[in-house]
C-alpha cells in the first residue's frame, strides 16, 4: 500500500476515493445542475470531454501533482473535491461540489479530509483557494477558518489558510460530529 492508499483509509467517517473515467457521468451531473454548478467555472454537456478531462488529470495524478477525490457511501456517490496547483510552499483546493442528497456534515467532513490529506501528503503550510463572493454560505464557512484574504476581484476572493489555523477551526467542527 503506497502513501496515498494510506491515507486515503476511512477518515472522519466518510469513504473518499480517487475518481476514475467511469465517475465522468457523476461529476457532469453536478456540474450542470443549475443550482449545484452555480459557483462554478463553465462546463460544456459532454460526457467524452468530462472523461478526457478525467484522463488527463489521471497523468497528473501519477505525477503527484492533483488529487481528485470522490466521496461515496453505501455504493452512492455524494461528492467531490479537488487537491491541485501544488508547489514548494502551497497547494490549491476545489470543485469542492456534493449533490442535494448528501448525508447532513458530509460534505464539511470531505473538505476536511482533503485538506487534511494535503497538508499530510505534501508536508506544506499554506492551502490556497478562491471563491465566488456570491456564494455567500461557503464564504462564511471559508472565514471561520480565518484565512488571509490575499486579493479580490470582481467575481472572486483569493484565500491562504495556514495549517495552524486550520488545525484550530478543524477541531472545533469535529467535536459537532
Amino acid at each position: 500500500m503506497n502513501k496515498v492508499e494510506q491515507i486515503l483509509l476511512n477518515k472522519f467517517n466518510i469513504k473518499p476515493r480517487l475518481v476514475t473515467e467511469n465517475d465522468a457521468e457523476f461529476i457532469l451531473s453536478l456540474r450542470l445542475n443549475e443550482q449545484r454548478g452555480k459557483f462554478l467555472s463553465p462546463t460544456q454537456n459532454d460526457i467524452e470531454i468530462q472523461r478526457c478531462w478525467i484522463s488527463s488529470y489521471k497523468e497528473r495524478e501519477k505525477q503527484d501533482q492533483e488529487y481528485y477525490f470522490i466521496f461515496v457511501n453505501d455504493g452512492i456517490k455524494y461528492g467531490l473535491n479537488r487537491v491541485y496547483n501544488v508547489n514548494k510552499f502551497s497547494f490549491e483546493i476545489g470543485s469542492w461540489l456534493f449533490s442535494q442528497d448528501t448525508p447532513e456534515g458530509a460534505s464539511i467532513l470531505a473538505d476536511l479530509y482533503t485538506r487534511d490529506f494535503a497538508f499530510e501528503h505534501y508536508q506544506l503550510n499554506e492551502c490556497h483557494f478562491e471563491v465566488r463572493k456570491e456564494n455567500k454560505s461557503v464564504v462564511n464557512y471559508h472565514k471561520k477558518f480565518n484565512p488571509i484574504l490575499l486579493k479580490e476581484d470582481a467575481k472572486n476572493y483569493y484565500f491562504k489558510l495556514t495549517k495552524e489555523n486550520y488545525e484550530i477551526f478543524k477541531n472545533k467542527i469535529l467535536k459537532l460530529y
